[in-house]
């Protein structure tokens, strides 16, 4: 370590190079990083989805539960398989082993669901997903008296304008029905006409349909041939043709049956204020800024392409940006305060001067640990504002005994004759060079702490990591400091002339020198009262 120290104490340029290197550097890593309450973390979950239309739980339990459940059995790096039955479906839940790789296992589990052929026939096609961690950003509602025709068409075209802005990848429609067409034909009227749903059902699979027809080639080129025949609105349902007659008449759908074009049956309704609405959820994904996503979302309400129908508006109900910039707020608040409390203790042991070049190495030591955010695809957010709070006043630790062992060399120095007096360079070096073992080795110390918390794993693990690396890289930067750049600053600023290093105190020291001196020589003479009120606590 002398080498190092040495070449710092005799190149300062390099020292406040070193120091400007991790404020600019620092700066401009904060800069970049994104804001959120909390860290995207991989939670390690599979989610299964096997609809059964129509099924109860318990069948459901018997016919698609138990069958993923033996189709899974014995599967690699599958810590815990959850399963629920509920009416029309299976849902389950696989939470990955420690370590386990999310994209392998998920081909693993989606190749053998796919394979499995037990399923019962009313079955659909199962969903095989990751789950990936989402932020709500914001929710609006959009309300109107109108119908719910012209409400969802509404709140599509704002979701799709939405969705064209850059910060916002992601907008769930809610509470609007889905559309459906309804087909209600009374078993009266199919014994009248001889006719089945079976038969209904094969006449609208077959009139409603797009087919391609071949090509044509000719020597004028290439023709292609497609039958147009999908129908998608109610009115071309009724003329479907369900049955012909030898006396050429036909029997249309509309005719023996009533077609519903709206929205599917149940209630599925929101209300702001008591008026109908329909709820767009803005989610932030990756790595996409929850303020800078929220400020986009608010600058196009109120800017002039949102051109809402009369009777309608559009307003937001709850903006998670202002409560995590409040959080954030709050903890780098907290932070500040600590920083002034810990300015304040150092300026009554130590010259004032002295007092705020340590407490610099609060800021110093946090840009350093920004830097590294990153590399480490960290943010700024509750966890790392918390990591670097927990490390306020152990920073600046280095620095206090560093600047106290460099004062007391420098009085013994200022004690020594003239011509007796080593130079201040090597007074500083030497007594830097003397406590550094223990600085060193107490850094050491506070580092493995909180280094096991690095390899928990688990959900929890994952947690804490910002947390810890937020810890780790402050404690880690503070110790480069106090090797580089505080020996340098002492060298500067510590040494005075020999009568004011023979005479000058730290003010609260001289306080408590005047004030206790004398008490502490009459306790020493007559000690009777401070034993009877040593005795009396």
């Amino acid at each position: 370590m002398r080498s190092p120290i040495a070449w710092f104490v005799k190149n300062p340029v390099a020292s406040n190079l070193l120091m400007w290197i991790f404020l600019v550097g620092g700066s401009v890593a904060y800069l970049s990083l994104n804001q959120e309450e909390f860290p995207d973390i991989e939670v390690g979950l599979l989610q299964i989805s096997v609809p059964y239309l129509g099924a109860t739980p318990e069948e459901s339990e018997s016919g698609v539960c138990i069958r993923i459940e033996e189709a899974l059995d014995g599967t690699e790096n599958i810590d815990r398989l959850t399963l629920s039955a509920r009416e029309g479906g299976c849902d389950a839940t696989v939470q990955l082993s420690n370590g386990a790789d999310l994209n392998r296992l998920l081909n693993d589990v989606k190749g053998k669901i796919d394979a499995i052929t037990t399923f019962p026939a009313e079955t659909e096609k199962p969903i095989v997903r990751a789950v990936s961690p989402t932020d709500g950003v914001m929710t609006i509602a959009l309300s109107s008296r109108t119908d719910d025709s012209n409400l969802k068409v509404v709140a599509e075209e704002i979701r799709d304008d939405l969705l064209d802005l850059p910060e916002v990848s992601t907008v769930n429609l809610e509470f609007i029905r889905p559309l459906e067409i309804a087909i209600e034909v009374s078993e009266f009227t199919l014994r009248q006409y001889g006719l089945t749903l079976g038969q209904i059902s094969q006449a609208i699979s077959r009139a409603s349909l797009d087919l391609p027809g071949g090509m044509i080639r000719s020597s004028s080129g290439e023709i292609m041939l497609r039958t147009k025949g999908q129908v998608y609105q109610g009115t071309e349902y009724a003329d479907v043709v369900v049955a012909s007659y030898p006396d050429g008449t036909q029997l249309r759908l509309g005719d023996i049956a009533t077609v519903k074009d709206g929205f599917e049956e149940g209630y599925l309704d929101a209300r702001l204020d008591g008026v109908n609405s329909a709820i767009l959820d803005v989610v932030r994904i990756g790595d996409e800024d929850i303020v800078t996503s929220a400020n986009q979302v608010k600058e196009f309400m109120n800017s002039a392409e949102l051109d809402l129908p009369e009777g309608m508006t559009l307003r937001v109900v709850t903006d998670a940006s202002v409560s995590t910039q409040a959080r954030i707020a709050t903890v780098a608040g907290n932070a500040y305060t600590g920083l002034l409390l810990v300015l304040f203790i150092l300026a009554l042991f130590l010259r004032f001067k002295i007092a705020m070049w340590v407490a610099a190495g609060i800021p110093i030591a946090i840009c350093g640990a920004l830097i590294a955010f990153p590399p480490y695809d960290l943010s700024i957010s509750s966890l790392t504002i918390m990591g670097f709070i927990l490390v306020l006043g152990i920073v600046v630790d280095d620095a206090i005994v560093d600047v106290e062992n460099v004062t007391r060399r420098l009085r013994e120095r200022a004690l020594l004759p003239a011509g007796e007096q080593p130079t201040v360079i090597s007074t500083v070096l030497h007594a830097s060079l003397e406590i550094r073992p223990a600085i060193v080795s107490a850094t050491f110390i506070l580092l493995l702490v909180f280094i096991p918390l690095l390899f928990l794993g688990g959900l929890e693990g994952r947690l804490l990591e910002p947390l810890a690396i937020a810890y780790l890289t402050a404690i880690f930067a503070s110790l480069v400091v106090a090797v580089t750049v505080t020996p340098v600053l002492c060298s500067f600023l510590l040494p005075l002339s020999a009568e004011r290093q023979k005479t000058q105190e730290p003010p609260l020291l001289a306080w408590l020198s005047r004030v206790y001196k004398p008490m502490l020589n009459a306790s020493i003479k007559n000690p009777a009262p401070v034993l009877c009120a040593a005795v009396f606590v």
